[in-house]
């Protein structure tokens, strides 16, 4: 009996489209003022927490590339570390609008890490033009939710 393994080459792209779906789907909900979900709470926390997570996620990655790439990917444990850093500040000092604003900068630099890391061949083309897409929907869902409230 032959097993053959699943191709799952779609999987990291699939996840990074069905990760903006919240961003998209918070953008919407203010854009139709519906400002509150049962049992979730507030639309705009609940964007804010989600876009914290996954900035928090996406620096944990590149802390991961240095530990694996060495010098191919320098400073990244600094740099994630200051974003980490300055996400958790951001979020404690700053009201909820202005959180949301400040996600596009972190998802900007972390963006621009990844271009590094696609022009030295590290990231494949397919998979760096995804993320600029899906940085793009989201950066623009978070501008468009802050100006709702």
């Amino acid at each position: 009996m032959t097993s053959k393994n699943p191709d799952l080459s779609f999987l990291p792209h699939a996840l990074i489209y069905a990760g903006c779906l919240p961003f998209i789907a918070g953008a919407l909900l203010l854009a139709g003022n519906v400002h509150s979900l049962p049992v979730l709470g507030d639309v705009d926390l609940i964007m804010a927490t989600y876009g914290l997570v996954i900035c928090v996620f996406l620096t944990g990655i590149h802390w991961g590339q240095q530990l694996s790439l060495g010098k191919a990917a320098k400073g990244f444990f600094i740099v994630s570390n200051i974003l980490a850093l300055a996400l958790w500040l951001a979020w404690l000092l700053l009201p909820t609008r202005m959180f949301l604003v400040f996600l596009a900068a972190p998802l900007l630099m972390i963006l621009a890490l990844d271009a590094g890391l696609n022009k030295s061949g590290i990231l494949n083309a397919a998979y760096f033009r995804t993320r600029v897409i899906i940085t793009s929907v989201v950066i623009l869902s978070l501008l468009c939710a802050a100006a709702m409230l």
